[in-house]
């Protein structure tokens, strides 16, 4: 059951007065000001450590790569140059299938101009290692600029494995790997990684033989794509694994780079052992909704990372991509986030805006994305810490070798806001602090320094826009709180049992727990085995109460830590405490304050 425990909730509300009052004080009631957002920042609670920031090559370096110079070198040093551009420094190299020469010009042309990404075996066993050389000219670019993290990744294969004779897909979007090419598309891949380490010094970290397999890829499109079900991609991922055992490749293999957050949880669930043996990490696209709680539970779970590897829109201001990174970031904390199109012929998709059906035609328009994408990769860097910030608008960072704190914000609507980022939860901070802003009259425009009082700051969101504000002397000393990415038991003090969705647990992992901090001492608890919250929802007999993540106040938890390092459990929304009684615990006791103490013990899966 949950016992009401008003002592403990009045102890904390009149703590909140106190220092409510004792800010009043300091600051004059007069001057207190009004924010729209009043965000507190919370260096306690630290998130995944950041790999960086990324793009695809494909398919705008297939065209770029070819433009003469110094056009090409404007293109590549304003994508990764860390002083001069984004600075991104995750590459995604794009491995074509190579389309049937049926299909290629002066024949019928299935793929456009930009997407016609040369294959490196054009017939079984006859390679060309002069293809791709626009492509490659501007990984290798990237690499000299400071790109440290490469995958390679495929579309298609090539279409002499293909069921349909061509790279773009399958009649009526069905699967489109011919059932006895597996290994052969496997060999394919590995064969390409092992020649790019060994002839050309380029190792890339990571393997993905899909790319949003649940597509519907049909033939005669545009692009390359291949339709795979879920049986076909965990085979092709074995195959692609021994592949890369037997060449003794060190780069591993990620998957699925499924379209959406929904379609990726459900492949995370049919690949079998050997295919989660062989997956590094999870790679998924946000074009599609899902629940980002569950899937990263689900990765963490299984001990892998995860890639935030592609998004893209036609939000040519950038808006609608900060509002995404923010969903991403915060939601499934991903170690990289990657978007898909640097350049591209849409009006918007792209940082840049260039025909792509040419070599000849260098131009370029700068979209307010670019500046926008300044915002986030100029300043949060790969090594930074992600760290918990009570805002869905703002994404916040910390680095306590530096001592750099970076909160970005942005301003989705068509009026003014305001924003009050309290700091005090630091040891000591600077006092000033600078602001640099993206809007439809500013492009990453430095403003006038702020500075702070009593350890809060203030500032003015005009509409439309993203800020970034950067403190270079930000002090914590403290304990970070638990670590999300651990499990752990709570044994109770008064049964000495395991907390467990069931009290006939078989599962280990049932009995285990994540902390995903929410700010304000609050945590989400997350059941290690089903991804789901505990919540204080009428409790069923025997267990505790699970269900999806809402982000509801129900499902957030406040620890109170006791002196003997033990903790009590309050509900958010309840203001009551997780007792012994219907915790799952194999046997149930009588609601006394032993029942409400927890001990969280540091588990390993079994």
């Amino acid at each position: 059951m949950l016992h009401n425990n008003p002592f403990l909730w009045t102890r904390i509300c009149s703590r909140s007065l106190f220092l409510t009052f004792l800010l009043l004080l300091l600051l004059g009631v007069g001057s207190i000001v009004q924010a729209d957002i009043n965000a507190a920042v919370d260096p306690s609670i630290q998130y995944q450590t950041f790999e960086g920031w990324g793009i695809s090559l494909a398919w705008w370096a297939n065209v770029v790569g070819g433009f003469p110079e110094p056009a090409r070198s404007k293109y590549i040093s304003m994508a990764f140059d860390p002083i001069n551009g984004l600075g991104l420094n995750i590459v995604r190299y794009n491995i074509g299938g190579g389309e049937n020469p049926l299909h290629l010009a002066p024949n019928q042309q299935f793929l456009s101009f930009r997407a016609a990404v040369p294959g490196y075996e054009p017939a079984p066993g006859q390679w060309d290692w002069t293809a791709d050389a626009n492509q490659r000219y501007v990984l290798q670019q990237a690499i000299n600029k400071g790109a440290n993290q490469l995958e390679a990744f495929s579309n298609s294969p090539p279409y002499w494995m293909t069921i349909s004779g061509s790279v773009t897909g399958n009649n009526g979007a069905a699967a489109n790997l011919k059932s006895d090419s597996y290994d052969v598309f496997a060999d394919y891949l590995t064969t390409v990684v092992k020649h790019f380490h060994d002839y050309w010094g380029i190792t890339f970290r990571d393997v993905e033989p899909l790319n949003e397999p649940s597509g519907g890829w049909s033939y005669g499109n545009y692009q390359e794509g291949c339709h795979f079900n879920l049986p076909g991609e965990n085979a092709i991922v074995n195959a692609t694994g021994d592949a890369a055992k037997r060449l003794h490749l060190r780069t591993t293999i990620t998957a699925s780079d499924e379209p959406s957050i929904g379609n990726g949880d459900r492949a995370f669930g049919a690949y079998d052992a050997t295919a989660l043996d062989d997956i590094s990490k999870i790679n998924v696209h946000s074009y599609g909704g899902g629940d980002r709680t569950r899937l990263m539970e689900l990765a963490l779970s299984a001990g892998k990372d995860r890639w935030l590897s592609e998004y893209g829109d036609n939000d040519r201001s950038g808006i609608a991509t900060s509002e995404r990174i923010l969903e991403d970031m915060n939601g499934l904390h991903p170690t990289a986030w990657v978007g898909w199109q640097f350049v591209d012929s849409a009006p918007g998709w792209g940082c840049l805006r260039n025909p792509l059906d040419n070599e000849a035609d260098t131009d370029f328009v700068i979209n307010q994305k670019y500046y926008v994408m300044e915002n986030y990769t100029r300043f949060i860097r790969p090594g930074d810490k992600l760290i918990c910030v009570n805002d869905a608008n703002s994404l916040c960072a910390f680095n306590d070798r530096s001592r750099k704190l970076v909160i970005v914000v942005t301003n989705n609507s068509d009026a003014e806001s305001s924003a009050m980022y309290d700091l005090t939860r630091f040891d000591k901070i600077n006092p000033s602090l600078s602001a640099y802003q993206t809007s439809a009259s500013e492009n990453l425009t430095k403003l006038p320094p702020l500075t702070m009082s009593a350890g809060k700051f203030h500032a003015d969101l005009p509409p439309q826009s993203v800020t970034t504000f950067v403190l270079s002397g930000a002090h914590y000393r403290g304990m970070s709180g638990f670590d999300y990415s651990k499990f752990y038991s709570f044994v109770n003090d008064s049964t000495n049992k395991l907390a467990a969705p069931s009290e006939n647990t078989v599962d280990k992992a049932s009995a285990q727990w994540s902390l995903l901090g929410v700010g304000d001492g609050f945590y989400k608890i997350i059941n290690r085995s089903s991804g789901l919250v505990l919540g204080d929802a009428p409790l069923l007999s025997g267990q505790v109460s699970l269900s999806a993540d809402k982000n509801s106040p129900n499902q957030m938890w406040l620890l109170e830590k006791k002196d003997d390092g033990a903790y009590e459990f309050i509900n958010k929304d309840t203001q009551m405490a997780l007792t012994a009684g219907d915790s799952g615990l194999a046997e149930s006791q009588p609601a006394q304050k032993a029942a409400e103490i927890w001990r969280l013990v540091p588990a390993n899966k079994s």
